[in-house]
């Protein structure tokens, strides 16, 4: 797939935003071919990728080949919360990844890996803690598809930032309207409708979805809160 179908095909999924990216890695590693079909068969279009190295984040996740072995036409939203992400993008794009996120706080040149990405036929995000400056970003916009707006970070324990999530929403909107925003962290069932009613275009979930024993009633009970809020 282009990069051109893919961005299509995102717009097309978003038109009825804010909508779920739900990740699979806290669901059943032993079975995540039912936790995918799970999510197809309750309407998510969207499957999130944490990818972690050890560096960045204290824990270790998956790599490319563990994407390229799911067998899903769900648009694939990878995470690389990784040192040296530029080194990575060519196996994930290879492996399927329809939207690749570098954080620009482990990147060395900004610039140049969202270009990388959107060369490799990908869709090219820049993701930023709460905790950095917004100013930091803004350099990059125009190379950007979508921006994910994170309410934690690595050092910022259990706080979420909320109220700097929804400023960034209402600037980044303001200064091109055309970015897809993504918001990722701390989002449960309790924080669900206060996000929604920011008005990102999609709102990443996974332990809110498989805690517990009925994902399927979870995601419907999310994209319940999700409607509600933005009526």
């Amino acid at each position: 797939m282009s990069y051109t179908e893919r961005l299509n095909r995102l717009r097309c999924a978003t038109q009825s935003a804010p909508i779920l990216s739900i990740g699979t890695l806290t669901g059943n590693m032993m079975h995540q071919a039912n936790d995918i079909q799970l999510l197809e068969e309750a309407g998510i279009q969207l499957l999130h990728l944490d990818v972690m190295d050890g560096t960045v984040w204290p824990k270790i996740s998956v790599g490319s080949g563990f994407l390229s072995g799911l067998q899903t036409q769900l648009i694939k939203d990878v995470h690389l919360l990784t040192s040296h992400p530029e080194k990575h993008i060519g196996d994930f794009v290879s492996a399927g990844a329809d939207i690749i996120t570098i954080q620009i706080e482990h990147c060395q040149d900004i610039g140049a890996t969202l270009n990388q990405i959107r060369e490799a036929g990908a869709l090219a995000s820049a993701g930023i803690y709460p905790t950095t400056p917004i100013e930091e970003l803004l350099p990059y916009l125009e190379l950007c598809d979508v921006v994910f707006i994170l309410a934690i970070g690595p050092e910022t324990g259990s706080q979420s930032f909320f109220d700097v999530v929804a400023k960034r929403i209402t600037q980044l909107r303001e200064l091109n309207p055309d970015l897809i925003l993504a918001v990722d962290g701390a989002v449960k069932k309790e924080t669900a409708g206060e996000i929604a009613s920011m008005k990102p275009d999609l709102i990443v979930s996974g332990s809110a979805i498989f805690n517990g024993h009925d994902a399927t009633a979870n995601i419907h009970e999310m994209n319940q809160i999700i409607s509600t809020a933005t009526e």
